[in-house]
């Protein structure tokens, strides 16, 4: 008898259909895979058929000698389908039926959020950047739900800066039985603007500004709600993105509460709080289906475990007969993106506003979290003046600003990555 009908023959207090406990170990992002026989696999006539240029590409990328870079890039910036060279640039695509485009629609709003395999558009003067001939259904899918972001793998994506910053993906060809792994970060140009909710200016009223954001964020948890299915089957990405708009509302307002009470340095800790939410947030934002591993052993490592893993790797390798240097090439190869994702400074290269402001804020951040000698020196100088103000008007303003920037980048990657679902 299963264990699960024992516990309720007993009595138990548990729920049936209960779901389980969401944790770093057991979130679950990516679908049950199942192999099938090559020779069971076959073209469904709504094919037009290859697309020899993406053929050409991905082999390069298999076996190592071009890099894909997994992104995020806006949907109205990719076209379904390709431009066959051999037929004086004849655009081709698939035409999926609506029965497979439907069942895309829905493992999107299960919380899957597939990469589309994107290159350059080779069609001069064409306003589309990339073309997606291979995921023409999911492509569809996307579009046809509102999601205005997707996320990518992009194939040589030519000398202009990807829209997002990005994860350089690659296989090693020492380390070939390791297929395509992360092996640097790649930050995006630096962006001339930032988004912003509070406008051009910010109001000395920093309650009034506050709320502002916090309203925001509110819509954002209906709107992801609305957009999620809860069926069988689900996965856990909307719950991730739930869980941190919720951890920015209540950081958000806690710094209100000690705003609200003149305790500003108290507040600026929780500043590098919010930031670090984003960087988290962000990373993972990028590529929904791999990324939260990296997060996930980052978060159950720590230093000393991290290391043990990695020599326990080592020694494993070592036993099946790869020598030290090849062991150790393909442990670093493997925990590479742990690392990037265990280092704030790495992902800091990714948001906008990191690229822009974090060497200049963060390190001020670290200050006033452990109270160094610097932020004692301040406060010493109330000593013989009680109207002495430790922080200045300007500094408040930069303050508020700043928790405007980080929010508001963060309101968009959530905005665009959840759709609507209109049911017929």
């Amino acid at each position: 008898m299963p264990k699960s009908k024992k516990r309720s023959q007993k009595g138990s207090n548990k729920p049936k259909n209960s779901p389980s406990k969401i944790d770093a170990i057991s979130v679950r992002r990516t679908a049950e895979v199942f192999l099938i026989p090559i020779k069971k696999i076959h073209k469904p006539d709504w094919m037009v058929g290859d697309d020899p240029i993406f053929i050409s590409l991905y082999k390069k990328y298999l076996t190592g000698r071009l890099s894909g870079y997994a992104t995020r890039v806006p949907i109205e910036q990719i076209q379904e389908g390709f431009y066959s060279m051999s037929q004086n640039l004849e655009y081709l695509c698939d035409s999926p039926p609506e029965d497979v485009v439907e069942e895309q629609m829905l493992d999107v709003r299960k919380g899957a959020r597939h990469p589309l395999h994107l290159y350059s558009n080779p069609k001069p003067n064409s306003e589309i950047r990339f073309l997606c001939p291979d995921d023409v259904a999911l492509c569809v899918a996307y579009r046809r739900l509102g999601i205005k972001s997707v996320p990518a793998i992009v194939f040589a994506p030519g000398k202009q800066s990807l829209p997002e910053s990005s994860l350089e993906v690659k296989v090693t060809p020492s380390a070939k039985n390791l297929g395509p792994r992360v092996c640097g970060l790649i930050s995006t140009e630096k962006p001339q603007t930032l988004p912003t909710i509070l406008g051009p200016t910010v109001s000395v009223n920093a309650s009034n500004e506050l709320s502002k954001l916090s309203e925001t964020l509110r819509s954002l948890v209906t709107r992801l709600r609305l957009f999620h299915a809860s069926e069988p089957g689900q996965l856990h990405y909307h719950h991730m993105v739930f869980s941190a708009v919720i951890r920015v509302q209540e950081t958000l307002r806690a710094i209100e509460l000690l705003i609200e009470t003149n305790l500003w340095y108290q507040a600026l800790a929780l500043l590098r709080v919010l930031y670090e939410i984003h960087l988290n947030f962000f990373f993972d934002w990028l590529q929904p289906e791999t990324n939260y591993r990296f997060l996930a052993a980052s978060a159950v490592l720590n230093s000393a475990g991290l290391e043990k893993a990695r020599v326990n790797m080592t020694k494993e390798l070592i036993g099946q007969g790869a020598s030290q240097k090849s062991a150790d090439e393909q442990v670093n190869i493997v925990w590479r993106p742990v690392t990037f994702a265990s280092t704030v400074a790495e992902k800091a290269r990714l948001p906008k506003v990191g690229i822009l402001y974090h060497k200049d804020i963060y390190s001020f951040l670290s200050q006033i979290a452990h109270q160094d000698f610097e932020v004692a020196s301040l406060h010493a100088n109330r000593f013989d003046d009680e109207t002495y103000l430790t922080i200045d008007g300007e500094l408040k303003t930069t303050y508020l600003r700043f928790i405007d920037l980080i929010i508001s980048e963060f309101v968009v990657c959530v905005d665009r990555d959840i759709g609507t679902y209109a049911q017929t």
